[in-house]
């Protein structure tokens, strides 16, 4: 299935991308509240919206919020909307999301994210179905469907008290998990041609067969979010109305090697000789792995901070110090300045 709707392109092409649509379109027909698990940018909003659009609430609202992206402080007042005169600046009563996806859907993305204390009043509202707004004493119904989102192991975060027990079964009333865009490598020509689409406007621009075999043959760690930017970025430097393959330039991170090149001791070898991140890697460790792990450390090697560095790995900074904290625990040596940056 290819479909482009409101610049969210749905593409479900490869057997396992095929497989995926079939199982969600089975869950939309019920409320059952889902977690979609996947790595960042392999289009986990993408999958929340076809849940939305195949489900009898497709004509009612569906709200995005990714819990990563508003400060703590704002959560509260940005699921559950305030009174007037809640505090100073409330001048007037304001709707949260939960009340702007009445009747719809709301999903929640970087539910990981999500302050301890918050989800507990997150939990009462599944429960109960009604919200109070921040300096309310009433409470308000709601009837939304939630769909939630994590690039992060949630079971994981349970374990050391980072995530509740209780809301995680909440969420999870089914389970679906959207792989790497490198796993289901026949999505790719149809997602390129769609962002060349997107992006050439009345250029009517294409893409060359040797283009479409450079992006064939890329490890793509960035996932759908990394092509639509090597696709924009093609826009610039072609000509002639065609791509081609010496105007795909991928990120400066290290990451552009061709899958069929990437050894684990090859990967392993050249994250050594560029960051030295590494000392005695285990002799399991993947070409992903190796991947992300070289990504991440020269990112923060050319950040002054890990929350640049997170930003520019399209992953909030709580989500970096996880990484970082994992890697360790698998045997590789993190330099403890890049944990505690």
């Amino acid at each position: 299935m290819n479909q482009i709707t409101d610049d969210y392109p749905f593409v479900f092409v490869d057997p396992k991308s095929v497989e995926l649509f079939e199982l969600a379109c089975k869950v939309a027909r019920t409320d059952i509240p889902v977690l979609v698990r996947g790595p960042s940018g392999t289009g986990k909003e993408v999958l929340a919206r076809v849940l939305h659009e195949s489900s009898a609430r497709a004509d009612q609202p569906f709200v995005a919020l990714n819990c990563a992206a508003i400060p703590e402080h704002l959560v509260e007042d940005t699921l559950f909307g305030h009174e007037k005169g809640a505090f100073t600046g409330a001048h007037k009563h304001s709707m949260g999301f939960f009340e702007q996806a009445s009747g719809g859907t709301l999903f929640l993305d970087e539910i990981g994210e999500m302050p301890l204390e918050l989800q507990a009043k997150l939990l009462r509202v599944l429960q109960e179905k009604q919200i109070y707004r921040v300096g309310a004493t009433t409470p308000v119904s709601v009837n939304v469907r939630i769909i939630a989102a994590t690039n992060v192991d949630l079971k994981y975060n349970i374990q050391n008290r980072l995530f509740r027990e209780d809301l995680y079964f909440r969420l999870s009333g089914f389970n679906l998990a959207i792989g790497r865009l490198a796993d289901r490598p026949a999505d790719i020509e149809p997602l390129a041609r769609i962002f060349v689409q997107k992006h050439s406007g009345e250029q009517r621009s294409s893409l060359s067969q040797s283009a479409l075999q450079k992006l064939l043959t890329h490890s793509w760690p960035g996932n759908v979010r990394e092509l639509e930017n090597v696709i924009a970025r093609a826009m610039v430097l072609h000509e002639n109305y065609t791509i081609e393959a010496s105007d795909i330039a991928f990120d400066d991170l290290g990451l552009g090697e061709p899958m069929q090149a990437m050894e684990p001791a090859t990967a392993m070898s050249e994250a050594s000789s560029n960051v030295s991140p590494i000392n005695s890697p285990p002799s399991n460790q993947s070409p992903r792995e190796s991947s992300e792990l070289h990504a991440i450390l020269r990112a923060l090697q050319a950040s002054t901070n890990r929350e640049q560095a997170a930003e520019q790995l399209g992953m909030s900074p709580r989500t970096l110090r996880q990484k970082l904290f994992e890697f360790r625990r698998a045997g590789h040596e993190v330099p403890r300045a890049y944990a505690r940056s």
